[in-house]
């Protein structure tokens, strides 16, 4: 008589199918946020004589290395979170992993004289506290990656890339007309929401499972513990 097929493959079949779908859908969420960025605030600086260009102009000098390395981290750190990427590519991962570093060494100082000429004054503070942040947790990812300790340069690209991420979020919610019409107040109360968040939500999402671990494992533990 035949043996029946295991059913356990099934579920777990069910549930990659889910995670890729919502990884997808993420990604997509994200790539339509960049596209509302760029055609709100970066494509007007292509235009001649438009508003945003001639604000941008005292600071032509530094917009132009922070706009293309930033671009380049932005592009590129997405691709360092790929695990297919990581096992069957390892020299391309660490190719754009090299160049994401190189980026942000020169993008995030370069963004503190563009505010400090520029201004307006309540964002100064905001833009070095974002700028450090991305300095701070790149470097501190590249040293555990060059002293072999993997799984914490996981953790603090994963604190890292945030900080890139900031400023698609913040472009993309000051398009949205009732933030516009707050104008300076609007502004500043955005980016310094996600700059927190940028903080908080990657410490967050690294112990997610140890904050809310499966009942199984709650219940291993608390009898490890009684046993003890």
């Amino acid at each position: 008589m035949a043996t029946a097929s295991a059913p356990a493959p099934a579920p777990i079949a069910a549930r990659r199918t889910r995670s890729i779908q919502l990884k997808h859908v993420l990604f997509l969420f994200y790539g339509v946020l960049i596209l509302i960025a760029v055609y709100h605030q970066d494509l007007p600086l292509l235009t001649a004589g438009s508003p945003q260009r001639q604000r941008f102009a005292p600071v032509t000098g530094y917009l132009i290395p922070h706009g293309v390395f930033g671009a380049l981290a932005l592009v590129l750190g997405i691709f360092q979170f790929s695990t297919r990427l990581r096992q069957q590519y390892v020299w391309l991962h660490r190719l754009m992993g090299r160049i994401y570093v190189g980026s942000v060494f020169i993008a995030a100082p370069v963004a503190i004289p563009i505010v400090l000429i520029l201004g307006p004054p309540p964002l100064v503070m905001a833009a070095i506290m974002q700028s450090c942040g991305w300095l701070l947790t790149t470097a501190i990812a590249l040293y555990c990656v060059r002293t072999g300790n993997i799984q914490q340069h996981r953790q603090w690209m994963i604190r890292s890339y945030p900080f890139a991420m900031v400023f698609v979020f913040v472009r993309a919610t000051l398009a949205i007309p009732a933030i516009e019409r707050l104008g300076l107040t609007g502004v500043v109360s955005v980016v310094w929401t996600y700059i927190a968040l940028g903080y908080f939500v990657p410490t967050f999402i690294i112990n997610w499972r140890a904050i809310f671990p499966p009942k199984g494992g709650v219940r291993s533990i608390a009898k490890t513990q009684g046993a003890a």
